[in-house]
């Protein structure tokens, strides 16, 4: 007991070096956020131009996309050449207030090579000459811009931010534009995209913070045990078990860590699979262009095919085969990029789909004669189907397609379309090679093809009927597959009349992901 006092008394009432190491976990969590904070002051400034500028080039490519799948075909040759007036201005008007479904959209014009005003939702710029004459000689060379600007809309709105698009409209066939044509959409779109990423990394910046300090702190807590340890050791050797006890908890201290590093790396890893899906869809952005430069030039070669010789134009051939096959890809990339980011829409209209059929027929027809494959269509009369027709033809086509690669020369594919209670009923049936019965429930996963695709060299990606189950689901119906090896592959396609509604295609996807 005597000996016991003297220790203790020190501790309550002078001040020891054990008081310090607080101070230094102070000061070092005090640093550390600072500079943190600037780094992430720094990341966070960067990304943002770069979301900015990710939410302006996507933006332009919905304008880009629906001025090529919707709008091209609506536009006349006239509609450039002077400024529109009479029964053609109303009809315009029509199309560009009324039936353009793109949103946040606040202006449009068209103009020519010389950069005249033909149309304009504000009629009194008609006729007059466009602000960016620099841009028109390279719009016109078939090049899109964009520019962010302020502009006055056709509701007479004053100082608006928009982001102008500028599209070169071309004739169907041509690569030569016939005109030029000037979206201008609310910039708030973007601004919104661009918040939404911001909040996202501002959340990210803030729980790295926290795991950072998290990490950090039992690596300090066990220095400074260790210093605080050697004081005591000095003053009284009695403390001895004090401090393995304390390097004890510093060891457990260490393996809270571990696992926390553990859990940080799955989280990484999950993240690596996002960027991954996203790097897919941004090279395949950035690969479309080039492809479509590419193709346009080797059509002006073959159109300029008696300069060639027979050895040239069949490597043109080659060529053009094979940038055709890598535009396809392309495009079945970011069609899977859009059905993942839940951007997958179709546009509904009627559809005689015995007439779809008839065309998937009819463009197959060289293929089938070539390999003297039996191709026959038998059509009972059925009712419009209310769905996107460009998207069935797409079902169609690979269903055939595939049919055909998978059966051997001199074989038969027979396509059957009937209608039931409400719903159309579409069988692809042909006497190919077969699937095994193992493979069969991983047809419809991305990338998958069957051994006996690869055995035999059958081109493909994998992806055709990943797209073609995604359109059948999206118009509310369902596609099954039978499948023999040596007898042969029968898809069947079943697809409601009357078009789904969104919440049901929600309901859908809901049950589906609670599935998996």
């Amino acid at each position: 007991m005597a000996n016991a006092s003297p220790q203790s008394g020190p501790d309550r009432t002078s001040p020891t070096p054990l008081e310090k190491p607080p101070r230094l976990v102070l000061r070092f969590a005090l640093y550390t956020g600072v500079v943190l904070l600037a780094a992430g002051l720094a990341i966070l400034w960067t990304v943002n131009h770069e979301v900015a500028a990710r939410a302006q080039r996507t933006v332009e490519e919905q304008a880009r996309s629906f001025t090529d799948e919707n709008l091209r075909r609506q536009l006349l040759k006239s509609d450039f050449t002077k400024p529109v007036r009479g029964p053609r201005l109303a009809a315009l008007d029509d199309l560009f207030k009324r039936r353009v479904l793109l949103p946040g959209i606040v202006g449009t014009r068209l103009f020519n090579s010389s950069g005249t005003i033909t149309y304009a939702g504000r009629h009194q710029l008609i006729g007059t000459t466009v602000p960016y004459t620099k841009d028109v000689g390279d719009v016109f060379a078939g090049v899109p811009k964009r520019r962010v600007t302020r502009t006055i809309t056709w509701r007479g709105r004053i100082n608006v931010k928009v982001l102008q698009s500028l599209i070169p409209v071309r004739e169907a066939g041509s690569m030569k534009p016939i005109g030029a044509l000037e979206l201008d959409q609310d910039y708030r779109a973007v601004a919104v995209s661009v918040g939404e990423a911001k909040d996202r990394l501002v959340l990210i910046l803030a729980i790295a913070l926290l795991l950072l300090y998290l990490t950090l702190f039992p690596i300090l807590r066990r220095v400074t045990g260790e210093l605080a340890s050697r004081n005591r050791r000095l003053r009284d050797q009695a403390l001895e078990r004090e401090s393995l006890f304390e390097a004890e908890r510093t060891a457990r201290a260490e393996a809270e860590s571990i696992q926390r590093l553990l859990a940080e790396q799955n989280e990484r890893l999950h993240e690596l699979d996002r960027m991954k899906d996203e790097f897919v869809s941004l090279v395949s952005h950035e690969l479309r262009t080039p492809l479509t430069s590419i193709r346009g030039y080797l059509e002006l070669f073959r159109e300029d095919g008696s300069s060639l010789t027979s050895k040239q134009q069949g490597f043109l051939k080659v060529v053009d085969r094979n940038s055709q096959r890598l535009l396809e890809l392309v495009g079945d990339l970011l069609f899977l990029a859009k059905i993942d980011a839940g951007a997958f829409e179709i546009e509904l209209d009627e559809v005689d789909l015995a007439q779809v059929v008839e065309e998937s027929i009819e463009a197959s027809r060289p293929i089938a004669e070539s390999r003297e494959i039996e191709l026959v269509a038998s059509m009972e009369a059925s009712p419009p189907l209310l769905g996107d027709r460009a998207r069935l033809g797409q079902v169609l086509d690979n269903l055939v397609s595939n049919a055909l690669k998978f059966t051997e020369n001199g074989g038969r594919v027979d396509v059957t379309l009937s209608s039931a209670e409400g719903r159309l009923l579409l069988e692809v049936k042909d006497t190919g090679l077969g699937i095994s019965h193992e493979e069969q429930p991983l047809l419809f996963e991305r990338f998958f093809r069957s051994s006996r695709a690869t055995a035999n060299a059958i081109p493909g990606t994998g992806l055709g009927l990943t797209i073609t189950k995604a359109i059948v689901e999206r118009h509310g119906g369902r596609i099954t597959l039978e499948s023999k090896e040596g007898v042969g592959t029968t898809v069947r396609v079943e697809i409601p009349t009357a078009a789904p509604s969104k919440a049901d295609f929600a309901r859908r996807e809901l049950v589906q992901w609670s599935g998996h």
